[in-house]
Formats: C-alpha cells, structure tokens, sequence
C-alpha cells in the first residue's frame, strides 16, 4: 500500500538477461503447458484494468500499470515472434482507491465492449465492483484482493493473491516458533484489521496459546495515549505473570502505525515485549524515514508478513524490469497482475476472444491450472481463489549508520506436494 525501497538492499537478479528474453522464458513455459491449439489463434484483444494511481494504493497501482505495460509489449512481441497477427491492449482506469469510483470506471470499460477485466487491486474496490460484473458478463482478475469474505463460488471474480487466512496461519507460526505463548491484537475496526485479528485469534488457539481481547481503535482516530498507555498497564502485568512463554503484540492496521510506534516508545513495557504486523506494516517505509518510530521497531523487531516474493529467475527479472519501469519497488501483486494479463491472454486465445463472458469464465480456472507464471503456479480453488504455491516473506527493520533498510527476516513458504514450512533468516542484508 505503500512505497518501498529507502535503503533496501536486494540481489540484482541476472544481469545477462533483459527485456523480452525474460518474457519469452516465461512465455515458452506457459505456451507448453496450455497447448500448442490455444496459441495457434490469433490476437486482437482487448482488456481493461482497474488500478489505484492515486490515493492511497497510488504507488501499488503505478507498478500494477507498469506490469501491465509490460506484459502488453511482451505477449504484442509473443504474437510477432511467431506470427500470430492481431494486437493485445490494456485499457487502464483509475479507482483512486474508492469503492465507488471503481464501480463508475468498470461501467466506462463496459461502455466500450470491454469484458474481461485485471484488478480492482483492493478488497473494498473489489466487492464494489462484483455486483456489476456478475449481473453484465464482465470477469475480474484481482492481483490484489485476499480477503475471505469475498470468498465465493459462482462469481464473477477471480484472485490470485493468498487470502487473509494463510497470512494469518503465517504470522501465528512465527510467533510460536519464536516461542510467544500469549498475544495481545491491537487493530484498526474496519473490515480489514478486524478480519486479521479473528482469524489470528482462531489460529494462535489451535496452536497452544493464549490470545487476551487487545484494543481496537476506530479507523479515523488520531490520539493513542490512552489507547497506549492501557495497553502498557496490561502487557506489564502479562510480562510479570505469565512464565510459560513471551508475550507480544499483534497489530492489523495501516498507515496509523507510525504514530502508534512513536507513542508505544514512550512506554518501557511495550519496548520489552516482541511485536508483530501485517501486510500493512510490512515494508513500509514511513516507518523507516521516521527515526522514533523506525527506532522502536528495530529494538522490539517489528516483523510483519508480506506475499513472498518468486524464488525463480524470471521473478527476479520481471521485477527489475517492473521496478525500473515505474521507478519503485513493486509489490508481489504487481507481478501477479502481470501473470493474470498473460492468464487472461491465454483464455482468450483458448475460446476464440473475450466476448463470450460464460466460456471465458469457465476456461480460466483450466488455464490457471495448467500454468505456471512468474508469481509460481497459478491454480485456483473452487472459489476462484488462489489454490497454493505461495510464501510468505517476514520484514523488519536494520539499520546501516544512520540509514534504515528492510530486511527478510524469515519466510512461510507452501510449493506445491509439500508441507508448509517456516524457514528464518541468517539475518544477511537482502
């Protein structure tokens, strides 16, 4: 939801290898595991695209639309290459991140023939938008939405982010496994935060622990003090009481953060207790460019759950080549927004276009099956949902001189055939 990058350190990826030669690796890979029959259609489609450039998301939105670009030149010099005519073209709208005017911007690519849609990126523009799309034949592929509530069979939207729920499954296993036996949620009361927090409750329980009723804040509030100093009273007590296993804190919000870690500073209890976040935290660098709250992080290490980035080569390229485009770091979404647009690409090839909204629906889920991107294995669930082969990467805070960086602390990964595993980091700069 934020920019990312100030002081980061990060593997340069394969400096051999640039541009087109990523996407042709990429392309060659899902070519033969959809068929030879799908890609001997030709082209001539076009796509719409639901994006955040400003607001909020605005900076998660420009490296979506980045991928997106990209992935339209790749599949127009896909089609070129092997001599397919025709042309593919990605038709951006801006949401704003508002529920409302994402509604407004899929009725614009409606009134232009347009079905078939990548986004809306977040969980509020998504559900906005679903009642539309299913009543007029449009399909949604999100690279961003995860929450469980929009979590159903039969729609029109189709997502390719982990939900909310495995995050939760991730963070809880981090706690235990660093050997944290009560937790205390302090969350934001929107939808969001109180998601997170009842499914962290849910899953902390089944593995052992023990999980106090926390604080919630109203999502427009501003003065923590009381909030803060509460919350020092009870973890304190906790600290003094409870002998088998630490205690922690859990916090589900946003941007608020920052100023939540300046006030928590002020407080010894809350500086001597492990603190743990969410995606909202998890790289965000208003943190970092704020010495006091960058500070207190690094000393109760702050480690928040972030989607996890690929571990093959073509990842490390196509965000190089996303992160050069849009001159910011991008997210996981943003290159799981370029896998849906080649998914999409190829379901339309496979029946004939975009404009039968039932056959693309039903074709999509078959392609996604049989397709492995630069995100991993793109297989949904009954639901439409991303099936498995995610991770999920922990981020805290270090610190070079006076310059503060993000660095991988542990990683919660799920590949496909094999258990879900915890792996912690050697602490090396990434």
């Amino acid at each position: 939801m934020n920019g990312h990058g100030v002081g980061r350190k990060r593997r340069a990826g394969l400096a051999g290898l640039r541009g087109l030669a990523a996407a042709c690796l990429a392309a060659a890979a899902l070519l033969a595991l959809v068929g030879v029959a799908a890609a001997q259609k030709g082209g001539g489609y076009t796509f719409g695209a639901l994006l955040p450039l400003t607001g909020p998301l605005a900076e998660r939105g420009k490296t979506s639309k980045a991928a997106l670009e990209l992935a339209q030149a790749d599949i127009n010099a896909y089609l070129a290459n092997n001599g397919q005519g025709g042309q593919v073209r990605f038709v951006m709208e801006d949401t704003g991140g508002k529920p409302a005017t994402a509604v407004e911007r899929l009725k614009a690519l409606a009134g232009q023939g347009i079905r078939v849609v990548i986004g809306p990126y977040s969980d509020d523009d998504a559900e906005a938008c679903l009642e539309y799309a299913d009543k007029n034949n449009m399909v949604l592929i999100s690279q961003g939405s995860s929450g469980p509530f929009l979590s159903r069979k039969g729609d029109n939207l189709f997502r390719l982010s982990p939900s909310d729920t495995y995050q939760a499954e991730a963070v809880t296993s981090l706690m235990r496994q660093e050997g944290v036996g009560t937790v205390v949620p302090l969350w934001r009361g929107d939808r969001y935060g109180d998601d997170m927090v009842v499914h962290v409750k849910a899953r902390f329980r089944q593995l052992g622990g023990e999980v106090l009723p926390g604080a919630r804040f109203a999502p427009d509030r501003k003065d923590f003090s009381e909030i803060l100093g509460d919350l020092a009273k009870l973890v304190g007590q906790l600290s003094r009481e409870r002998k088998n296993g630490k205690v922690a804190i859990y916090f589900a919000g946003g941007p608020e953060i920052v100023t939540l870690l300046k006030g928590a500073a002020k407080h010894p209890e809350l500086a001597a207790v492990p603190w743990y976040g969410c995606d909202g935290t998890a790289m965000f660098d208003p943190i970092a460019k704020d010495p006091e709250s960058a500070a207190f992080a690094m000393k109760v290490r702050l480690a928040s759950p972030r989607y996890g980035e690929g571990g093959a080569n073509v990842y490390a390229l196509t965000e190089k080549r996303i992160q050069d485009k849009a001159d910011l770091f991008p997210d996981t979404q943003s290159l799981a927004a370029y896998d849906g647009a080649w998914a999409a690409f190829f379901t339309a090839q496979a029946v004939g276009g975009t404009g039968d909204a039932a056959r693309f629906k039903q074709m999509l889920p078959r392609v996604c099956e049989r397709m492995y991107g630069v995100t991993g294995w793109l297989a949904l669930n009954e639901h439409g949902d991303r099936r498995e082969d995610w991770d999920f990467d922990f981020w805290v805070l270090g610190r070079d001189k006076d310059k503060y960086f993000w660095e991988k602390a542990a990683r919660y990964q799920f590949e496909p055939g094999t258990a879900k595993e915890l792996f912690l980091s050697s602490g090396k700069k990434k």
